[in-house]
């Protein structure tokens, strides 16, 4: 099974455009997978104001890890993806950046579909 571990922008971006998070990576893995977070995301959405977004993935049955590295989001997104062997799913292009050097697989998005990302 994958683990997808989606980053708030993910999470923001579906909810704003009305995309189906499930139906995207149905369509990309075409086998199981898991879609989780780690609980930072979560509170990052509330500190970006967006509780709309963070109501609607909890209603969702988004899975929500308390991972806590004490580091920053982004390092800390980084180390449970090593830690679970989990694709990253962003659209930050300096997270991607560090998860490549650090061999973890990631999607990005492509118009209505996903795609891994390259850097």
């Amino acid at each position: 099974m994958n683990d997808v571990v989606i980053d708030t922008n993910i999470m923001v971006y579906c909810f704003d455009n009305k995309l189906d998070l499930n139906s995207l990576l149905d369509n990309f893995f075409q086998s199981s997978f898991s879609i989780l977070t780690i609980k930072k995301c979560i509170d990052e959405l509330t500190n970006i104001k967006r509780s709309d977004v963070k109501s609607f993935f909890l209603s969702y049955g988004l899975r929500v890890v308390e991972f806590d590295e004490n580091k920053n989001t982004d390092d800390t997104l980084l180390d449970f993806c090593l830690y679970k062997n989990g694709i990253l799913f962003t659209e930050d292009r300096e997270l991607r950046a560090k998860a490549n050097k650090l061999k973890i697989r990631t999607l990005v998005l492509e118009g209505r579909g996903v795609k891994i990302s390259s850097k």
